[in-house]
């Protein structure tokens, strides 16, 4: 090396990571925990949780505020929002990281992307955006921001390449990670339950699904209640919601209902179908193998306005990888308590509709890979950073 080029190797490793949202939390934890096994003099900052914090990043902003949906909830917050990007272009700019890792949110993310393009900063997008449930155009025109795409669904590869795109893929990271605590009958005499039928609802880890769809799920319950008496309900609470916003939707109701914390994967484990709302929780279920009924609402501007933007057949992730309706799906207009209870209690009166579901279910589940995704994603960043410096 001249005296007139510059040291980069000397110069501190730097990364940027940003999670909006809990699943996002996750994957970014488990990556990082491994990054700085590999390479433990890398500096990581970035925006996320608890779970990549206690990892080892250093966070300017918690992925809390950052966790809205909806496009009419987005625009209430846009002066907020406005304001951590301009904070995460600040520090790109002064810090200026060998990379940046973008996890999943497309919307707040693809504004990073731009600005660390700018920067001629590489940006690798992991848990890519649901492009396939988007119009091609703006596929296209997100592939544009990124050096590369590290996604976790194999179809997804395709996708990302025919735009062009470089694209990896390592398997899915909840491999492993998804899985109960104990054997069945240990969980069962833990809950006290007995041999009740048992049926889990998970609602989101956003205040606003527990606003929209919590109330519905528990209205389901009283139905299913109403024709299987001996029937209890388990409720798995994510670590982002406060008992107090669960407990305001209880009060007033009769349900043999039991709230659990940190045990999500335990109680789908455990029950005979769950009720889901889509998203990262319905793919963990299909990973587990429970039955499942996929559920999702949103204001009425935002589904309104969905209708136009999303153009995928299928919403619930199971589906979405099987090609096909293997799970059912009560959405929009269909997002009603009785048919949600109809298909439920159907569900738990047909042995052969288990089967053949859990059948399904176990096929997806094998399409995902083989376990230590997080591991091979780390491996593959630490060696790109050392071919950027190389350069």
């Amino acid at each position: 090396m001249t005296s007139s080029q510059p040291a980069l190797s000397a110069s501190p490793r730097k990364m940027f990571f940003l999670a909006g949202e809990q699943s996002g939390d996750l994957h970014g934890s488990l990556v990082i925990k491994h990054l700085l096994q590999i390479m433990p003099d890398l500096q990581i900052d970035g925006i996320g949780g608890p779970m990549m914090k206690s990892a080892g990043m250093n966070c300017i902003h918690s992925s809390d505020e950052l966790a809205v949906i909806g496009f009419v909830e987005v625009i209430k917050n846009l002066r907020h929002l406005y304001n951590i990007l301009s904070d995460v272009r600040d520090w790109l700019t002064k810090e200026r990281p060998d990379m940046i890792v973008l996890i999943d949110y497309p919307g707040f993310n693809q504004r990073v992307a731009e600005i660390a393009r700018g920067l001629g900063i590489h940006v690798l997008y992991y848990i890519c955006p649901q492009v396939w449930a988007w119009h091609a155009s703006r596929v296209k025109k997100f592939t544009r921001l990124i050096n590369e795409a590290v996604v976790v669904f194999p179809f997804e590869v395709d996708i990302w390449a025919k735009t062009g795109s470089k694209v990896n893929w390592f398997g899915h990271p909840l491999l492993g990670i998804s899985e109960p605590s104990a054997p069945r009958e240990e969980i069962i005499k833990m809950l006290q339950v007995g041999d009740a039928s048992l049926v889990s609802l998970l609602p989101g880890s956003r205040t606003q699904e527990i606003y929209y769809i919590l109330p519905v799920l528990l209205d389901a319950a009283e139905l299913i209640l109403a024709k299987r008496p001996q029937t209890r309900f388990l409720l798995p609470v994510a670590s982002t919601i406060d008992d107090e916003r669960i407990l305001a939707h209880l009060k007033g109701r009769n349900l043999p209902i039991t709230m659990l914390r940190g045990q999500t994967y335990d109680a789908i484990s455990v029950s005979d179908v769950c009720l889901v709302a889509s998203g990262t929780a319905t793919l963990e279920t299909a990973i587990l193998g429970t039955p499942m009924v996929v559920v999702y609402k949103v204001n009425w501007l935002t589904s309104l306005i969905s209708k136009f933007v999303i153009e995928a057949e299928h919403i619930g992730l199971p589906n979405v990888i099987a090609g096909r309706r293997i799970v059912p799906e009560f959405i929009r207009g269909d997002f009603k308590a009785e048919l949600i209870a109809n298909e439920a209690l159907d569900i738990l009166g047909n042995p052969q509709k288990q089967k053949t579901m859990r059948e399904e279910l176990a096929r997806v589940r094998a399409s995902l890979g083989e376990v230590g995704a997080s591991r091979r994603v780390a491996e593959h960043i630490a060696a790109t950073i050392q071919e950027l410096r190389q350069k």
